[in-house]
């Protein structure tokens, strides 16, 4: 009757716990009855209940889960602290500047990675994330946050003045992470609200300094050197990539152009220090704003090949029902067509299949070797080539062609940067396949529930 009548919080942890400890049936009652009147409550949580207090955490922050860990039980924020991994990222609250960078490069990398000695090459990556038009309150600092960094100079955030000025509440955070060849980890190291009006040039002075920063503070020698910085397909971000990593020819004197000048129509150049530019394959795939390879399939425009012939939904829904899954008669159909039309589509899809596979099994298939994952990259590359000469944006849209080539230097490049660094060290073709809107969301962050200023 007393357990009906009240609420007992972590019920079953109660009783689990005096099972485990061979509690009598008398003994499991008492414990009971001490949790009713809240003089008793177990000890240890699993996984789930520390996912429960996280989430809590974040959207409530500290006044919230205080309140709930006192009511039903759930861990407290000093637990969450003892079980999870809580990454601080110096907010950005004015223009960027190369001091948040050494916060962050600080604190985030150098910081957690002493003792490892092993150089291994790394790839920034930027993208963006959404984020709830607010101002707020940074305690530690008792300064503004939420303004976009780019019209932040117009006030001082400090909270000491009442002066006037238009400024802008952040629409969106760019993120900037690092990751390590063959680390399945990202490491933040900008995060800046943005009104979304940030031009090229803009973009030009964030990743000059993202990278400078990385040497000046001496990164580069104790974990690695920077070999890639890899864009999500933003137009204003790929024109200021272009521009950086896209600019000096490869030096004969270098290691890399033994082997890269061998590869006949490989585009050599890159930015300073050798670095070169990249895209997300998973933006390449199924980012519908830029007619991704799937997207532009399943589009009535489709694409062309072979002499012109279109490839889209209804032409597939045609022919795919030719397919070995079906009975005998399409089959037969398949094998043999009545229609000498239907032998030329069926060459397009052959070749389009081709094209698709050569891209897209290395990044889905872990049992490919190296060598292999190089074939068929330089399949795609010269495939998609003949066909794009021919017949241009028909085939596929300027930005996508650029982005998938860009991705497939890269990857060449990188190869060649490990072998020259470490010879023995496994490598991983797909370098971009941490998202940062996703790593970062897996973080434990701290200081804030909004999102992008911890």
């Amino acid at each position: 009757m007393a357990i009906s009548e009240n609420d007992v919080p972590r019920l079953q942890q109660v009783i689990k716990i005096a099972m485990d400890n061979g509690a009598s049936v008398r003994e499991v009652v008492n414990k009971l009855e001490d949790a009713i009147e809240g003089v008793y409550r177990p000890w240890g949580y699993g996984s789930s209940d520390i996912d429960i207090a996280t989430l809590v955490y974040h959207l409530g922050g500290r006044q919230l889960l205080y309140m709930l860990n006192h009511k039903l039980g759930i861990p407290s924020i000093r637990t969450l602290r003892a079980r999870s991994t809580f990454t601080t990222i110096t907010p950005t609250t004015c223009p960027i500047r190369p001091e948040q960078f050494n916060e962050n490069i600080l604190n985030i990398i150098l910081s957690t990675r002493e003792g490892i000695s092993n150089l291994h090459g790394v790839s920034f990556m930027i993208d963006k994330m959404a984020l709830e038009e607010i101002a707020i309150h940074f305690g530690k600092y008792n300064m503004i946050g939420g303004l976009c960094w780019k019209h932040s100079n117009l006030i001082d955030p400090v909270l000491r003045t009442y002066d006037s000025a238009e400024v802008h509440l952040g629409k969106e955070v760019t993120v900037i992470g690092v990751a390590c060849f063959g680390e399945d980890k990202l490491y933040p190291v900008l995060v800046a609200p943005t009104c979304k009006t940030e031009n090229a040039a803009d973009m030009d002075g964030i990743f000059a300094c993202t990278i400078e920063r990385w040497s000046t503070t001496g990164t580069d020698t104790r974990v690695g050197p920077v070999w890639s910085f890899a864009m999500d397909g933003d137009a204003t971000r790929r024109a200021a990539g272009h521009k950086i990593f896209v600019k000096k020819p490869l030096s004969l004197d270098l290691p890399l152009y033994a082997a890269l000048s061998d590869m006949p129509g490989l585009n050599t150049l890159t930015g300073d220090n050798e670095v070169t530019l990249d895209f997300d394959f998973k933006h390449i795939f199924k980012h519908k704003f830029f007619f991704g390879i799937c997207t532009l399939i399943c589009s009535p425009v489709g694409i062309t090949l072979n002499n012109g012939h279109i490839i889209n939904t209804m032409m597939l829904l045609q022919y795919l029902i030719w397919s070995p899954a079906h009975d005998e008669a399409s089959v037969t159909k398949f094998l043999h067509p009545d229609n000498p039309q239907d032998v030329l589509y069926l060459t397009s899809i052959k070749l389009l299949s081709d094209i698709i596979e050569s891209i897209l099994l290395l990044f889905i298939d872990v049992n490919l070797s190296l060598t292999k994952q190089v074939q068929y990259l330089s399949h795609y590359a010269h495939l998609s080539f003949s066909v794009f000469r021919s017949h241009r944006r028909a085939f596929m849209p300027y930005q996508l062609y650029y982005d998938t080539h860009t991705m497939v230097k890269n990857i060449m490049f990188c190869i060649r940067k490990q072998q020259v660094l470490d010879p023995g060290e496994k490598f991983i073709a797909d370098v971009t396949a941490i998202p940062v809107e996703r790593r970062l969301h897996q973080e434990s962050l701290c200081h804030s529930r909004h999102i992008g200023f911890y």
